[in-house]
Formats: structure tokens, C-alpha cells, sequence
């Protein structure tokens, strides 16, 4: 088994919603089994100095990111310079991603599902009548590389369901805790098949399909799911 890294944590260097400081991410990522996070901040990524700091005192494989607030949804972003800034619209995002090879996960996309909150679908009366075939229509779907298809903030039936739409358009599915307290880390992780050295290695990883998404089961296990579609 290669790199275990949750794809989806928050902390209060860049997240103002967020109780978990880098000693105490350490420290949880330890416990639950972790050996990688990203680091998916809110409001503005890591400075470079900082990350470097967190990797040389954590002993962690570290990816230095952002989950980004667009007109469709939240969509984490891997290997844009922290820099980049003003990407409100999805589709100017993934012209912007594209132009700097960066990769895009479309995050927790049926959280609050079906209902007002819910923000791919929460206009539609008729969400909960639509099939995952038709779900997967959503425009936002087909502008992302990935699909979190595990997500800690999430119930199991908002999960399953992106699991589903996932595989109807034949995408890669991840997995993170969407981490907002010690105690939430490395509920779920993406489990890559060799062990990461760089950030360029694991955007190789993740455009070869070489990952899985996971359920922790006991501290240091996680359980793939079989239902993990690979390109």
C-alpha cells in the first residue's frame, strides 16, 4: 500500500471555521493512520515556508491546496499557485486550471440532498425523482477531474449517491474528512498505490487513476471501496 492521505482538510492558518492547529493535525493524522494530508484551506493556501515547515515537523506527505466557493459548488484544487485569486464563476476556474495543468475535485456534490441547501440541485422541487443518470447532467460534473465520493461530512446515502453519479460518467472517485475538528481526521482517505514523493508525483497518480477511496475501519486500516471507478 502506497501513500494514505485524507484529500480534504481544513485548518486555522487558512479556514476561519476551522478548531484544528497544525500540532494537533500531527498529531491526529498520526493516530488515525494518515501518512499524507492535504491541506484545503477556505480562504488563501499555506505559504510555501509554512507547508515546508508542517512536512520537516510532521514527517507527512503534504499537498498544499485550496477548496474553492464557485457559482456551481466547492471544488478543491491541486497545483494552483496560491496566487491565483478572483475564480468565482466554475467554468473560469477550469479554464484557469487548465491552462496551469491543475486538478480539479468536485466536493461533497449531494450534501443536504434533496433539499433547499443542497447547492447543485436545491432549486429543483423534483431532485429527489431524478435518477443518477440525469443527476449527473449537472454541468459542474463534467468540469472537474474527480468526484469526492467520500466525504465526512456527509451521511452515507448523500455518499452512496455521488458514488453512483461517479460511475455513470465513468470518473475517478476520492475521498476526505472535510476535517474541521481534531477528532474528524482521516475519517476517510484516498489510498494511492505507491508511495508519494511530490506534489508533481501525486497529480501523475491521481491523472493515472492510481488511487482508491477509503473508509477507515480501525486506526491504520482503510477499507476501499470495490466501487471506486479508475479511468
Amino acid at each position: 500500500m502506497g501513500t494514505i492521505i485524507d484529500l480534504h482538510i481544513h485548518t486555522v492558518v487558512g479556514s476561519m471555521d476551522s478548531d484544528i492547529s497544525p500540532k494537533r493535525l500531527a498529531e491526529s493524522a498520526r493516530a488515525a493512520g494518515l501518512t499524507g494530508v492535504a491541506l484545503t484551506e477556505h480562504m488563501s493556501q499555506w505559504l510555501p515556508d509554512e507547508a515546508d515547515r508542517f512536512r520537516e515537523e510532521s514527517g507527512l506527505f503534504v499537498f498544499n491546496a485550496r477548496e474553492w466557493s464557485t457559482d456551481m459548488g466547492h471544488i478543491i484544487v491541486l497545483g494552483l499557485d496560491r496566487e491565483v485569486r478572483g475564480q468565482a464563476r466554475a467554468r473560469d476556474l477550469r479554464q484557469v486550471c487548465l491552462d496551469n495543468d491543475a486538478y480539479m475535485i468536485l466536493c461533497h456534490p449531494f450534501r443536504y440532498f434533496p433539499g433547499p441547501s443542497n447547492f447543485l440541485f436545491g432549486g429543483r422541487r423534483d431532485a429527489d425523482e431524478m435518477s443518477p443518470e440525469v443527476l449527473a447532467e449537472h454541468p459542474l460534473f463534467h468540469l472537474v477531474d474527480a468526484i469526492e465520493v467520500l466525504n465526512g461530512g456527509c451521511i452515507d446515502r448523500e455518499n452512496a449517491l455521488a458514488q453512483e453519479v461517479a460511475q455513470v460518467l465513468g470518473k475517478p472517485g476520492v475521498a476526505g474528512s472535510d476535517a474541521h475538528m481534531p477528532m474528524e481526521v482521516g475519517r476517510y482517505a484516498t489510498v494511492f498505490e505507491k508511495e508519494l514523493e511530490s506534489e508533481e508525483d501525486m497529480l501523475v497518480e491521481l491523472r493515472a487513476g492510481r488511487f482508491q477511496a477509503a473508509r477507515r475501519v480501525q486506526p491504520g486500516v482503510f477499507e476501499p471501496l470495490e466501487q471506486t471507478v479508475r479511468p
